[in-house]
């Protein structure tokens, strides 16, 4: 049970954080999906602001790491032998900045999930799911 609600809470925040910006979605869930279900407007705006907050630390956090890691290619490049303890040292940065991305999606999920239960999600994400396909069979039924 554990396991599950863990592997849902990752593709919530999956599908939040890796949508595309939009005023009006979370990902393909529209705000009208959300209040179909009952998440008031309020938790709405909350939850994207959390889930905005973590997609832009995850990408200072991403372009350190390349940083780091064009660094450590820098010296694999002008000769490793005399700067392996700079390298080590990079390579526990590098370890540190994934750990953080770890830590911060946890606490993201953890915080959009006081604003948006489970249950309301996966409810809201059927309703989204519905819509999709009735205008994807529309698009169908226009080509013909």
């Amino acid at each position: 049970m554990l396991k599950r609600n863990i592997l849902t809470l990752f593709f919530i925040l999956g599908t939040l954080v890796f949508s595309e910006d939009n005023l009006e979605s979370l990902g393909m869930i529209t705000e009208k999906d959300f209040a179909k279900v009952g998440v008031k407007k309020e938790n709405i705006i909350k939850a994207k602001e959390i889930i905005n907050n973590s997609r832009n630390k995850y990408n200072y956090l991403l372009l350190d790491k390349k940083s780091k890691e064009l660094e450590i290619n820098k010296y694999l490049i002008t000769g490793i032998e005399k700067n392996w303890d700079k390298v080590y040292k990079l390579i526990d940065e590098i370890g540190d900045i994934e750990a953080e991305i770890l830590k911060d999606k946890i606490r993201a999920q953890y915080e959009a999930q006081q604003c948006i239960t489970q249950e309301q999600y996966l409810k809201a994400r059927e309703i989204a799911i519905q819509r999709l396909q009735t205008v994807n069979e529309k698009q169908q039924l226009n080509k013909k």
